[in-house]
């Protein structure tokens, strides 16, 4: 099996180089790299034979086939480029490559404790600046400041840096499910939406909070504590056997039923680990069922164009008996007033 994902190649072997494949070899695994990762790897898997290559990644690849008779080789053909597999045919033969089902997705849905330790540490660590940051807001900030204070403040408290682009987003602006922050200025009684998340060891986490300074419109108030109820609905019906749809399912009916099904255009979650994006997927078309050691996001949304959008997120953990809500930040409508 030829690995060309670097974010497999670090869950199987601990190394975070990019520029590297890893050719595993029935019980054991070279890492074909070069020489600027040659310190790194003694220090992260000295347990692995490594091939420092001077030319391309195929020249170091070719005799280590070659030498061995290797007849049959699967490749990722999700994170192979069609240049790579022209090369790889070209100097292999079309025969030796076989395109692989991408077992290393399914394997990486269930984490095991040291896994968890790291995501847990995530959300602690995004919870703290959260709080911070929430408790500094002020009439005239703009959404790009706000979201360089978090994002400094989550790399200060220990993070490796966001798991993903910061969302802040003030007032109509919240209505974007990936609004990008700008120079909109908070006004009084303006309306917050944070999407954000902090990676450790490479794991990640994400959490979505809204909060309005001071008390807040009808209409989002309304969709607030629609969304709060979809939420619920949704992480109520989280444990192992149950589809991945019929989760969506127990959220989307809630806001079908409000008169706001439009409104959610986007999947209920999906999971989280060394992506930000990873299986599985909650969705009205998620295949599969949920396992022990899933965690995954829970984020129902409405959004209202030119008034603002309201999105409640959080990370679930799958358990033998049922689910754990990993993230501890308040959630209901008098948290959400500031």
């Amino acid at each position: 099996m030829l690995v060309t994902n670097t974010v497999d190649i670090r869950y199987l072997t601990g190394f975070r180089g990019d520029d590297s494949w890893l050719m595993v070899l029935g019980r054991t695994a070279i890492v074909i790299s070069d020489s600027r990762f040659e310190e790194e790897l003694a220090v992260t898997c000295p347990y692995l034979p490594t091939v420092m290559r001077r030319g391309l990644l195929i020249d170091a690849l070719e005799p280590m086939v070659r030498d061995r008779r290797l007849r049959r080789i699967g490749i990722q053909a999700g994170h192979t480029t069609l240049r790579q597999h022209d090369v790889l045919v070209k100097r292999l033969g079309q025969r030796r490559f076989k395109s692989t089902v991408d077992w290393l997705l399914d394997q990486r849905t269930v984490k095991d404790d040291q896994e968890l330790r790291h995501i847990r540490r995530a959300i602690r660590i995004q919870q703290e600046a959260y709080e911070v940051v929430v408790g500094e807001l002020k009439t005239g900030v703009t959404e790009r400041a706000v979201a360089a204070r978090l994002d400094h403040l989550m790399r200060e408290m220990g993070a490796d840096g966001p798991s993903f682009e910061t969302i802040v987003a003030f007032d109509a602006n919240s209505s974007l499910p990936h609004a990008v922050p700008g120079d909109t200025k908070l006004c009084r009684g303006g309306l917050v939406l944070f999407d954000f998340g902090a990676k450790v060891e490479g794991y990640c986490s994400d959490l979505t909070r809204v909060v309005s300074r001071g008390r807040m419109a009808p209409k989002l108030r309304e969709i607030y504590l629609i969304v709060l109820a979809a939420q619920h609905a949704a992480i109520s019906a989280i444990r192992p056997g149950v589809r991945m749809k019929d989760v969506d399912a127990a959220a989307r009916r809630i806001i079908d039923d409000a008169g706001y099904g439009e409104q959610f255009g986007h999947g209920l979650g999906h999971g989280i680990g060394l992506e930000i994006h990873e299986e599985p997927s909650l969705s009205p078309r998620g295949k599969g069922k949920l396992a022990p050691g899933h965690v995954v996001t829970v984020e129902p949304g409405i959004y209202l164009p030119g008034v603002g959008g309201i999105r409640i997120e959080d990370d679930v953990l799958v358990t033998a008996t049922g689910r754990r809500v990993l993230s501890s930040l308040p959630r209901d409508l008098d948290s959400a007033i500031i």
